[in-house]
């Protein structure tokens, strides 16, 4: 099975005074793909804080430098983002500061590539727990599905904010055409469905 996607190539102009080894130019980057923080606690445990860039929250493979494969829906987050030199994590005040100029290319990928992508993708996605702790969303829904089978009760509200972000993958049309192709999905999928009831 082949799914649909867009490679995009891409190239930021910045004045000449920004060299590219600069933390300025790879603000760029941080911006566009996010970037994890590790942050080590006074007890000593190590949490991971994933700081999101415009194609955090989607799968996307890069086949080499300055490019990516996306799937057809994100094209306008992606190309929104090279217009104004806005984004989440930063705001460039002057107009001239940088600019982006891309190639878009229609782009079929095999399922197993696009299962990669999403798990890639899930690596990125954390939640705040009811502990007020940083843990990804891959294990928070394993731990709900333990609870739950053994039937002790949850906050709702935390059930409902776990669904809601699950639904979030689940519904990624990638995650639909290739989570078959991947264990790890699979069992993402069937705890995103156990939790449902």
């Amino acid at each position: 099975m082949v799914l649909d996607g867009y490679f995009i190539q891409y190239k930021f102009i910045v004045p000449e005074t920004i060299k590219h080894s600069s933390y300025t130019y790879q603000k760029l980057f941080r911006a566009l793909y996010g970037y994890t923080q590790n942050v080590c606690k006074s007890s000593g445990k190590v949490y991971k804080y994933h700081r999101k860039g415009i194609l955090s929250d989607v799968p996307y493979l890069r086949p080499g430098k300055n490019c990516v494969i996306i799937p057809k829906g994100v094209f306008t987050q992606l190309t929104d983002f090279f217009k104004p030199g806005k984004n989440p994590s930063h705001y460039w005040q002057g107009k001239g500061d940088w600019k982006a100029v891309y190639y878009m290319n229609e782009k079929n990928i095999a399922a197993q590539d696009a299962a990669n992508a999403i798990e890639s993708m899930l690596l990125r996605k954390f939640v705040t727990t009811t502990s007020a702790e940083h843990e990804s969303l891959e294990n928070e829904l394993n731990n709900l599905g333990t609870i739950l089978s053994k039937g002790s009760n949850v906050d709702p509200g935390y059930k409902s904010l776990i669904l809601k972000e699950a639904e979030k993958v689940v519904s990624n049309p990638w995650f639909r055409d290739s989570y078959k192709a991947s264990p790890k999905l699979t069992k993402f999928y069937t705890n995103y469905k156990a939790i449902q009831k």
